[in-house]
């Protein structure tokens, strides 16, 4: 039987963090993935992701500019712009496992899941470690409905080498959000079957109405209140039947994709053989990111009951966890975070929404505006652009901000800092920035 120190499932981000810091500490360190090493978001999620937003990005850009500066017709390559972002995810796998034997860690390829709190069995072969390492990441929700077995999933979106005609997103979250602008751009044409009544339900509702009117102009189609409960073979299309408080309704399309959500990937472990308490956000630790029933198990990265889905807060809980494992205790301490969507425009937010402020009772005032005739904006011809703050009455703290537009995803960076700065909002526009740029104009927000 092989035996480790610190056995570690997940080669994403936070896997790879803590087995190469417990290595570097002379532990004997293995590690196992049940796909290709790298994790989602280098392969399947944030990276590729971006990387194909660059011409998206760049068509809008021009689009907008078309007369006054740009001429000429000017079309996206769905395909090309997926062969670019292939470019850099194909050799992931093979650097990242490479990477990590050169530590001495010992790289498993499969499918293992727990017997005992101190067992795994991975095929034939049975494997003990003193501590082990959950980060494992996430995957997406089941919808549990007839025809479920036909709805594509966001590592679908990476394989496709063509726009399709028609396609649905079933969820009008981060993901089917971002991906229906870049299908749209290609000439899809694009449904988003949201079951809320709003659109990207962790934000402010203030700046995800502007995201909703920016896809309208685009030619999405936006259906709110709607509940999917089926798909069904349609020659070689599908039909979606989904309900809303006036009855049935159908769309058919190319491709459906289920973007409505993402849960805990760790059904395959059997963690409830080694004792290991889970719950829906996966497994439930403490301040130093232990097991509350398994002091041997940690866990970190979107696999956390900690944790929101977040690449930056995957690499801060990694840290925690391997100084733990290295007897160097440490708890997590959680700032702020900025959360973007990448649509065209970006929607940003970091802290508190109006009514998480109003739920909390805090004494708050609202600083507002749509701000889509500032310079900024115009100078690249956009047509979107707003803000929100929310600021703590009694200190002049920013207790949370929410921009769209284009420049938002930077914009909201600034905010991160101010707030783990405990800087006021006054401190903060009595900053000198360069001009004219997007940060200088938070002095007038």
């Amino acid at each position: 039987m092989k035996k480790f120190d610190v056995f570690v499932f997940g080669t994403g981000t936070a896997g790879k963090l803590v087995a190469k810091q417990c290595a570097k500490a002379g532990k004997s360190v293995a590690i196992i993935d049940n796909r290709a090493y790298g994790g989602t978001c280098s392969q399947r999620g944030c990276d590729p992701k971006k990387l194909m937003l660059a011409s998206t990005e760049a068509l809008q850009l021009a689009q907008d500019m078309q007369g006054d500066g740009i001429q000429g017709d000017i079309t996206l390559d769905f395909h090309a712009a997926h062969r670019y972002a292939h470019r850099y995810v194909d050799d992931i796998p093979n650097n990242t496992e490479e990477a990590l034997k050169k530590e001495g860690i010992t790289c498993f390829h499969g499918e293992a899941h727990f017997v005992d709190s101190h067992h795994i069995v991975l095929e034939d072969q049975k494997i003990q470690s003193d501590i082990f390492v959950i980060a494992t990441g996430m995957t997406t929700l089941p919808l549990g409905i007839p025809g479920a077995s036909h709805l594509l999933t966001s590592d679908d979106f990476f394989q496709l080498t063509k726009a399709p005609e028609k396609v649905v997103f079933v969820g009008g979250g981060y993901i089917g959000m971002e991906f229906g602008h870049m299908l749209a751009r290609a000439g899809s044409k694009v449904y988003i079957l949201e079951k809320s009544d709003q659109l990207l339900g962790p934000f402010e509702a203030f700046t995800a109405s502007f995201v909703e009117r920016a896809s309208e102009e685009l030619g999405i189609e936006i259906i709110k209140n709607a509940q999917v409960s089926s798909l069904e073979e349609n020659g070689d299309r599908l039909t979606v039947h989904y309900a809303m408080d006036d009855g049935m309704h159908q769309i058919t399309a190319d491709k459906v994709f289920n973007t409505a959500g993402r849960v805990p990937s760790i059904s395959s472990l059997q963690l409830e053989n080694a004792g290991v308490v889970t719950d829906k956000k996966g497994v439930v630790v403490n301040k130093y990111l232990q097991s509350t029933t398994q002091d041997h198990f940690y866990a970190c990265g979107d696999v956390s009951s900690k944790s929101l889905p977040l690449t930056p807060l995957s690499s801060r809980e990694a840290k925690v966890v391997a100084d733990n494992i290295t007897k160097n205790p440490r708890e997590l301490d959680i700032p702020a975070i900025p959360s973007v969507v990448f649509t065209l425009p970006n929607c940003a937010g970091i802290g508190l929404t109006e009514q998480q402020a109003k739920e909390q009772g805090k004494d708050y005032q609202i600083i507002q505006k749509d701000a889509s005739a500032w310079f900024n904006n115009k100078r690249i011809n956009a047509n979107f652009y707003a803000y929100k703050l929310v600021v703590e009455k009694s200190s002049d703290l920013i207790l949370g901000a929410h921009i769209v537009g284009h420049g938002a995803s930077e914009q909201i960076n600034m905010f991160a800092i101010a707030m783990k700065a405990r800087m006021t909002m006054d401190a903060l526009q009595d900053t000198i920035f360069t001009y004219p740029s997007w940060g200088n104009d938070i002095i007038s927000f």
